[in-house]
């Protein structure tokens, strides 16, 4: 279930950056919201005392049974609760005195008498000179299999869950203009002549039920009803990010907790005391529990920490309350402030496992342009009806997120049930009751369109279904092609769900050569999730720096058409694929493709002839590949989107992702072939997060070609001769300098998230983050494949030598900072081998952009 909050947040980030650069962002949509806010509030009084004194007891709890919903009795013993939901009992407790539960009479001041309770506390265990709040964490640490449901062999429970987002902390110069000013009185209108410092723009409620066991790990989520309300436009996929019950997958008993991808230390952690002190401040009773307890406050508020407050129960050391914060000091991009609450409770009263029965989580975004506006996002989702054991078979976990078919039928009472268990927020109930008129204000269908545009890539819609673009690759300047003229089409939902159709022509001034591609992309099934995929393309490319290597890339796809294709060619290719989800663990992909080859640099190979001992040049060749992928992503889960020829698949906390590829052939020439070769390839990708510490991302790849074929066949490793970073390709290798049958190479790179720089005096208040990385590749060239290549071109000409690898490794490291500006990494990197090669670059800085937290 980490996986379905992480998934969460990229669409939380792309959501925010919209809205900041067009005016009103990216603005959601759904179907409107029926349910209307509670009327008829009523409120409580009274006064607590104790017997048989009668004397008043101060600062009792008083919340409604069953609910999250309640308040604090002052000095004297009284207290005033006002209720905008049905309930029909209160629960009053306070430390030292039995709870007790009494009917609700708004008609008469409540008269509570609690009788006081001896408790008896667990004993604990203080060294001399100790911290008495580390004790009783080693306690939590110790009892924390017990105590925490993810650790049981499977569980499951129903969930309600709500989500609303709205534009605040608007600047007055922002405030001031035109456009917002329509809004503002449009809301105030709406309020009855009330002002309104917020605009909603995002509202959701979701019931689903949640599944999980351990042996193997499996985890679902069935959305049973789900109701979207927004005042602007997206795709449905896009839209099913922000339901569900993902943030209730919080788990502090964790050393690390994950938020926006990025690791915050635990004040449960094994290694807490590294990053926060500690002060054991009080006991307390919450609801029928006695509970310790302990502040916990940064050691360095510039860290990836939080600074709070937890509840442990002295007889279990439960978890059973905590509030943490984060604050606008944290290394965290765009967000002023987090605030999170969790309540905790036992299965049942026979149980010893605890669920988060309320998660409320509060996000304040700050401005990323100054003078314009922030956004609040509050999330809220309640556990209902939990049950432990009894697991599922394996295969009732097919899928990890499953959309009841009647998912959106649902009634306004409905609704205004499920509701009712839970404690609502101003702000979503001003959210609710306003989204209606924002929707319909012209400024915002404005601000709709603007922010498709931007979320489609530069593609601006055309008619019903199909779009026209894109702007940021209509133009492009490179000295094979001179100017290069591109325009596309695709389509969208409107169009199709299942389909999606692409095509685009371009035409180059100065080597007047038309190329073109299409695209087809077809989802017969989502449970499991295939994709079938048949292209076709005819298009410039060059050798060591292909278009497919820059797939996950779109500033890198943009930019690389003004490169000075040293070793260009036009490929003219035609695949057909089809991926699909084996099983909750491995995706398989197979297909075929056919590939034609036509270099523009001086290239030749002798291959032998099959009749005689002869050698003759050759340059041109084309072939057919089949392959088979079989990768294996335990703990993935689906985006939801199926774009750009591929299904996205985001990383669990801790499973790494491993791919296996084979690839059989044929190729030929004028005059001969070169009969079948093989191919295998291996990848492993894994991160390793170390909290405070920072997190290191390492990729290991292996390959093997047991077979005689041109260069181009081969594994011509990737380099980069841009002045932009890329994280595939070893960034200070020329293109195609080198070439292998066979190769093992291993990436790593650390990012300190902050360690280092957050103690830098200078530095920490610009929020850099540094970071190290480095690049080894061991390669080799069979004799066989070193003696095809031929020295010299047909007309006699030398060629340019193209390199294998020897004893030694190519080798480069780089170290650096990201996060300037928010917006800019910059890194400076060595090449430690092979420097001996002409037109060689030992030492260069490269820069690369990310936007993100």
């Amino acid at each position: 279930m980490h996986s379905r909050f992480n998934s969460l947040v990229p669409g939380f980030s792309r959501f925010f950056t919209l809205t900041q650069l067009i005016l009103s962002g990216l603005l959601l949509t759904g179907r409107p919201t029926t349910g209307q806010p509670v009327s008829g509030a009523q409120t409580l009084s009274g006064r607590i005392t104790e017997t048989p004194s009668g004397v008043a007891v101060p600062f009792a709890s008083v919340a409604v049974k069953g609910k999250a919903i309640g308040t604090v009795a002052d000095e004297n013993g009284r207290f005033t609760l006002t209720l905008t939901q049905r309930a029909d009992s209160l629960l009053v407790s306070a430390m030292g005195y039995q709870p007790t539960t009494i009917a609700i009479n708004p008609a008469q001041t409540l008269e509570i008498v609690l009788k006081p309770a001896a408790t008896q506390l667990n004993e604990v265990v203080i060294r001399a000179g100790e911290n008495p709040a580390y004790p009783i964490l080693r306690n939590v640490h110790a009892h924390r299999f017990k105590n925490d449901f993810r650790q049981t062999g499977a569980y499951e429970y129903q969930a309600y869950s709500q989500l609303s987002i709205s534009i605040s902390q608007m600047a007055e110069q922002f405030r001031q203009r035109k456009p917002v000013q329509a809004i503002l009185r449009a809301i105030e209108q709406k309020q009855g002549g009330k002002p309104s410092a917020n605009v909603p723009i995002f509202f959701s409620e979701t019931v689903s039920q949640l599944y999980a066991r351990r042996q193997p790990e499996r985890q679902k989520e069935q959305i049973l009803k789900t109701n979207i309300s927004s005042a602007g436009l997206t795709d449905d996929s896009f839209i099913a990010l922000f339901t569900g019950a993902g943030f209730n997958t919080l788990n502090f008993y964790q050393n690390t907790v994950s938020l926006f991808k990025k690791e915050f230390v635990s004040p449960l952690a094994g290694h807490g005391r590294t990053a926060y002190t500690y002060f054991l401040a009080d006991t307390a009773l919450v609801g029928l529990h006695p509970c310790y307890v302990i502040d916990f406050d940064p050691k360095n508020e510039r860290d990836l920490v939080f600074k709070g407050k937890i509840w442990i129960d002295t007889l279990s050391y439960a978890l059973v309350q905590i509030e943490a914060q984060v604050g606008a000091a944290a290394n965290v991009n765009f967000i002023k402030a987090i605030a999170i609450q969790q309540t905790y409770e036992t299965a049942s009263d026979t149980s010893t496992v605890w669920f988060p029965e309320v998660t409320r989580l509060t996000i304040q975004a700050s401005e990323i342009v100054r003078n314009t506006f922030g956004a609040t996002v509050e999330y809220l989702t309640t556990v209902r009806q939990p049950r432990l054991g009894n697991p599922r078979p394996t295969d009732f976990f097919d899928s990890e997120v499953q959309l009841a078919e009647d998912a959106k039928a649902a009634s306004a009472e409905y609704w205004q049930a499920q509701r009712q268990s839970v404690p609502e927020t101003a702000a979503s109930e001003e959210t609710r009751a306003l989204l209606d008129t924002v929707r319909n204000l012209p400024v915002f269908k404005f601000v709709r369109r603007s922010g498709q545009f931007v979320l489609n890539g530069g593609y601006a819609p055309l008619t019903k279904g199909v779009d026209i673009g894109s702007v940021f690759s209509l133009w492009a300047y490179n000295r094979i092609e001179g100017h290069r003229l591109r325009l596309g089409l695709q389509t969208n939902n409107d169009f199709s769900r299942n389909w999606q159709l692409s095509a685009y022509g371009a035409y180059g001034t100065r080597d007047q050569v038309w190329k073109m591609g299409g695209e087809i992309n077809f989802v017969p099934t989502r449970h499991p999730l295939t994709l079938i995929t048949l292209k076709s393309s005819y298009d410039l490319e060059q050798l060591g720096f292909r278009t497919e290597d820059l797939a996950d890339n779109p500033f890198l796809r943009t930019t690389s058409r003004f490169s000075q294709y040293r070793h260009a060619y036009y490929q003219n290719e035609t695949s057909l694929s089809v991926q699909r989800d084996w099983s909750a663990d491995f995706i398989q992909t197979a297909g075929i493709r056919y590939r034609h080859i036509d270099p523009l640099f001086p290239f030749a190979f002798r291959p032998s002839l099959q009749d005689t001992q002869q050698t003759a040049l050759s340059s041109s060749f084309w072939g057919t590949e089949a392959f088979l992928e079989l990768r294996y992503v335990p703990g993935r889960i689906p985006s939801r989107r199926v774009t750009k020829r591929r299904i996205q698949r985001r990383a669990t906390e801790t499973a790494p992702i491993i791919s296996l590829r084979y690839t059989y052939g044929t190729a030929a020439f004028d005059g001969g072939s070169f009969g079948g070769y093989h191919k295998w390839q291996f990848q492993l990708d894994h991160t390793l997060r170390w909290g405070l510490f920072g997190r290191t991302q390492f990729t290991v790849q292996a390959g093997f070609t047991p077979s005689t074929l041109p260069y181009p066949l081969l594994q011509v490793h990737v380099g980069n001769q841009s002045p932009f970073y890329n994280r595939n390709a070893f960034n200070l290798m020329n293109y195609a300098e080198f070439v292998s049958d066979r190769y093992a190479s291993v990436s790593l790179e650390h990012k300190f998230e902050g360690l280092l720089t957050n103690r830098v005096p200078l530095i920490r208040r610009l929020g850099w983050r540094s970071f190290v990385n480095s690049r080894v590749l061991w390669g080799s060239l069979s004799p066989e494949n070193r003696n095809l290549m031929a020295t010299h071109d047909a007309s006699g000409r030398a060629l340019a030598p193209i390199y294998s690898l020897q004893r030694d490794p190519y080798v480069e490291v780089g170290y650096g900072f990201e996060n300037i500006f928010k917006l800019v990494r910059v890194e400076g990197i060595h090449r430690l081998t092979y420097r001996q090669h002409p037109n060689v670059t030992p030492f260069a800085v490269k820069v690369s952009f990310q936007l993100g937290l």
